[in-house]
């Protein structure tokens, strides 16, 4: 597993481009499947791609943050929406943690990084992008 972070965990800085790319090449280095997301703040519809899509158990790549933590550890929930609400509120640098809980019973680890970006003072104006990254498929 990754050694920045576990799951349930997670972090935001203030906009940090050297901190972005640094997470993301700690992920980039080892055999996880990275896959970009963003999110229109203006509308809050996330746009994602089949990796996430299907990982997430999602019935469409553009779907509503709520979606997305659905099968999410219940107890990340909170973690998670924490870090998201605070990068809609200022331009960020953010990471976090979590296990997405399969139909079997069994969990997977999924890490997300992104930034968040304003435009104007208004939030509605604004963008999340990033990466999630899973752990690669059994072969």
């Amino acid at each position: 597993m990754l050694q920045l972070m576990k799951p349930g965990f997670g972090t935001i800085l203030p906009e940090d481009s050297r901190a972005h790319e640094g997470w993301v090449e700690a992920l980039a280095g080892q055999d996880y499947l990275i896959e970009r997301w963003h999110c229109d703040l203006s509308t809050g519809i996330f746009t994602v791609g089949e990796t996430a899509q299907t990982r997430h158990g999602l019935g469409d790549r553009l779907c509503g943050l709520l979606d997305i933590i659905r099968n999410y550890h219940p107890d990340h929930h909170k973690t998670v929406l924490n870090i998201l609400e605070e990068a809609t509120a200022v331009a960020s640098s953010f990471y976090f943690c979590t296990t997405l809980q399969e139909e079997d019973g069994g969990a997977e680890p999924v890490f997300c990084i992104g930034t968040s970006t304003m435009m104007g003072v208004s939030p509605a104006g604004g963008r999340m992008q990033g990466i999630f990254a899973f752990s690669p498929a059994e072969g």
